[in-house]
């Protein structure tokens, strides 16, 4: 659509549709935010009008907020229209290498071409996303936000350090980030600009209030907030602020000059931003479990890869190599301007011994490690999975999947602890699923089989031992999706260890009770004679 056609989004309001926002052309026509939009119409017949979508706006504006800790970590939305962003100590990162090193310019001086520099490169990199905005540096939150909304020209200002004032006093009193019913109060007393508001005693602006109001607890209120908003804007009063998210305690950060655009020094820099990491870790005798690689391009775009590991970590040569993995085929655009580093979910870590053989066990434990790191790295973290022990009587749903990565010793141990009462240990170690029918041709009522057909083999039996009698779950048939629920499970199972001649040893069950249990699914049709036999199956081998 052409930027000269007048156009507005309107939104619902608390008397009908309103104006929610306009372009630069419907604003030249005096279109305001918050009119009516009847009245906007009549007044306007070619205004354009497209619905306004608040939640689309504000997951853009989130996005745009992280996007901009290139300069500062510490920052979030301000109101539905803008964000803050703590550049204390960064503006000097965007000087040129001459003029951060020039021994003639003095400290303050370079902050202040830092800032201007920092300003210029934001508003540069915002008008080539499409994007319009006005940027302003201020001691103060309630500053900065007066002056980049309410600021004569230029895409940036910047208030000089300590003259908040002189700065604020020719704004409007629009700009303290108050409500539109204490600006109008505020315009009846004639109070117009910021400064006029500097030497009234406050005591007569609020009996000025009272009387306007004729309602003496909201006129107390109103100049309440307008004067708490003028101390904030001025440094007078302290103002929290709440950056978008924690900012981690361990985040190695490194910028560049000149943008890097080869893999290779992609690579040296990400070798130093593990090192210097790995450093904080280890002073801290703690290790971290995921880590996040944020690359700032110069064209604006984020490019963000996250590994994890399965304990805490803090080697940095197995840091390096999970996240190489990932930036491998990493498109760097334009170049790369900055890099990040930061540990999350940081743990102890006590010191490990290295090198005797007493710790080849634990040695190998770690190898585990980061071999289910890489491959959890490689295809996916639902790609890698351990079996973790179930509280289920069932043999089948007496184990279940997890994944490897992310589960702690603590998770683990809780785990077994739970199951410890299901079974007296004496499982095979490999089970066969599902479980693969046997021929018995010598079968002993009530008893093990003295000859059966596996895989079209016959073995005779020598020794059994059993039975061991596991009766179905009678609440499978109310939770169909119970894990107790699977097929095969719904008859009574005597289980034995049997052993062949040759010395092979496998654990078979008989499903069914003879003359008393039959299941389609097990023995057949229920007008079939054999659907009275039980089957046998062949469900685990033993070493």
């Amino acid at each position: 659509m052409p930027a000269d056609r007048p156009l507005a989004l309107v939104a619902h309001g608390a008397h009908g549709l309103e104006i929610a926002a306009a372009n630069e052309a419907a604003r030249a026509l005096r279109v305001q935010t918050g009119a009516g939009l009847a009245d906007t119409r009549a007044a306007l017949p070619a205004l354009i009008t497209l619905p306004a979508e608040r939640d689309r706006d504000r997951d853009d504006l989130l996005r745009l907020a992280r996007w901009c800790g290139r300069y500062g970590p510490a920052r979030h939305v301000d109101a539905e229209d803008g964000l803050w962003i703590d550049i204390t100590g960064v503006g000097h990162l965007f000087l040129p290498k001459l003029a951060t090193g020039s021994a003639a310019a003095m400290p303050h001086e370079n902050d202040e071409a830092g800032e201007r520099a920092l300003l210029a490169d934001l508003t540069a990199r915002f008008s080539r996303l499409g994007l319009t905005a006005r940027a302003a540096c201020a001691d103060t939150l309630g500053a900065a936000h007066a002056l980049a909304r309410f600021a004569a020209e230029g895409s940036f200002v910047i208030a000089p350090r300590g003259e908040a004032s002189s700065v604020l006093a020719p704004l409007p009193v629009a700009a303290l980030r108050i409500d539109i019913d204490a600006v109008r109060l505020l315009e009846r007393l004639g109070l117009r600009r910021i400064g006029q508001l500097y030497g009234l005693p406050r005591a007569a602006l609020e009996r000025r209030f009272r009387a306007l109001n004729r309602k003496d607890k909201p006129g107390a209120e109103t100049i309440a907030t307008v004067l708490l908003r003028l101390d904030q804007a001025l440094g007078h009063y302290g103002e929290p602020r709440a950056p978008l998210v924690q900012i981690p305690d361990f985040t190695a950060r490194l910028s560049f000059s000149d943008p890097l655009l080869i893999a290779a020094s992609v690579e040296a820099a990400l070798e130093r931003l593990c090192s210097d990491l790995v450093g904080m870790l280890v002073e801290a005798g703690a290790g971290g479990r995921r880590f996040c690689l944020s690359l700032y391009r110069s064209d604006g775009t984020l490019g963000e890869v996250a590994v994890g590991t399965s304990t805490p970590c803090r080697d940095e040569a197995h840091i390096g190599r999970l996240l190489r993995e990932k930036i491998a085929h990493f498109d760097a655009g334009f170049g790369i301007d900055l890099m990040t580093l930061e540990a999350h979910e940081v743990a102890p870590l006590d010191a490990r011994q290295q090198g005797l053989d007493a710790d080849a066990t634990g040695e190998h434990a770690r190898a585990a490690a980061r071999l289910v790191d890489r491959l959890s790295g490689r295809l996916g973290t639902r790609c890698v999975m351990r079996l973790l022990p179930r509280a289920s009587h069932i043999p089948e749903a007496a184990q279940k999947h997890a994944p490897a990565l992310g589960m702690d010793q603590a998770k683990i141990s809780a785990a077994f602890e739970a199951s410890l009462p299901t079974f007296d240990g004496r499982r095979p170690p490999f089970l066969l699923d599902p479980p693969e029918p046997i021929e018995v041709l010598a079968a002993i009522p009530e008893g093990a089989p003295a000859l059966i057909v596996w895989r079209r083999v016959r073995r005779r039996i020598v020794r059994a031992e059993g039975p061991e009698r596991i009766a179905p779950a009678w609440w499978a048939a109310y939770v169909p999706r119970a894990p107790e629920a699977c097929a095969g499970a719904r008859l009574t199972r005597d289980y034995y260890f049997i052993e062949e001649a040759s010395g092979a040893r496998y654990w078979v069950f008989r499903a069914g009770l003879y003359d008393k249990e039959r299941d389609g699914e097990c023995g057949g049709d229920d007008d079939d004679p054999q659907a009275r036999t039980p089957r046998w199956f062949m469900h685990g081998l033993m070493p």
